[in-house]
């Protein structure tokens, strides 16, 4: 294993003659040489003037898109949900029949939807024939 001291120094970086007894004129002489801040402030200005906008325009743009695809009254909601999703949201509540039925009022022309699908079984003679096969008759 090598030692530090065993390492060969080199010389990587080549310097010009006198180039740090320079230096700290040459840093003085930019400083006082009259470019302030104010340059740099103006230019950062100027890109904020034009890069805040489309910022902005970009936030309400989305903004306005997403709230645009979302239904925003209650019948636009339920609409939204899968009836299967409601079914099994019931089915797993402690909510009787009897507890929905207190709380839901229902209007003429639900009652007449809900009775147009229960007694109004429109199925055609191939569905009836498997309903039927279906139907164990010796265990009724």
């Amino acid at each position: 294993m090598k030692k530090l001291e065993d390492i060969p120094k080199k010389e990587i970086f080549n310097v010009p003659e006198g180039y740090f007894e320079t230096l700290p004129g040459k840093i003085q002489a930019r400083i006082s040489s009259g470019r302030s801040v104010r340059e740099t402030s103006f230019v950062f200005r100027y890109k904020l003037q034009y890069v805040l906008p489309v910022i902005i325009l970009l936030a309400a743009g989305v903004y306005w898109f997403s709230a645009s695809n979302q239904p925003r009254d209650v019948n636009g909601l339920l609409a939204a949900v899968q009836t299967e999703d409601l079914v099994a949201y019931l089915n797993e509540s402690d909510i009787t029949t009897e507890d929905l039925l207190e709380n839901v009022e229902f209007n003429s022309e639900d009652l007449e939807e809900i009775e147009s699908e229960v007694y109004e079984l429109n199925m055609g003679d191939v569905e009836l024939n498997k309903m039927l096969d279906d139907i164990d008759l010796e265990n009724i």
